[in-house]
């Protein structure tokens, strides 16, 4: 029978927006990611940042982890520039969302798509 514990790992997709990660994940990039894995430090992660100083909500951050301190806090970093623990601080451990385990190649195709049939004329 199932534990509880393996019915909160579930695998997802996310998708990277902006350039926090580059050159290794660029914009428009997809992972495939585990939620409820457990990252260990190198790890590319997706987590839910802090409110900003207005106390508006942050959108969710692809991010690499850095450390772990003993009391389970995280310490994420950009690969490029952009938002991460060197302005924030340490993540709660309830920030971690899922852990990436691979990112899908993208798909371009050698021609552009053709219409399968044409517009009605009006």
């Amino acid at each position: 029978m199932p534990t509880s514990r393996q019915h909160a790992r579930r695998l997802g997709l996310a998708r990277v927006s902006g350039s926090s990660m580059s050159p290794t994940l660029e914009a428009g990039d997809t992972l495939v990611v585990l939620h409820g894995g457990r990252p260990r430090v190198g790890a590319v992660v997706v987590v839910s940042l802090p409110p900003d100083a207005q106390g508006l909500p942050r959108p969710v951050a692809v991010k690499r982890l850095t450390s772990v301190r003993p009391d389970g806090a995280l310490w994420v970093s950009s690969d490029g520039t952009g938002t991460d623990s060197r302005q924030l601080g340490h993540l709660t451990p309830g920030a971690l969302i899922a852990v990436a385990l691979l990112r899908l190649p993208r798909w371009r195709p050698a021609r552009p798509p053709r219409l399968l049939r044409r517009a009605a004329q009006p």
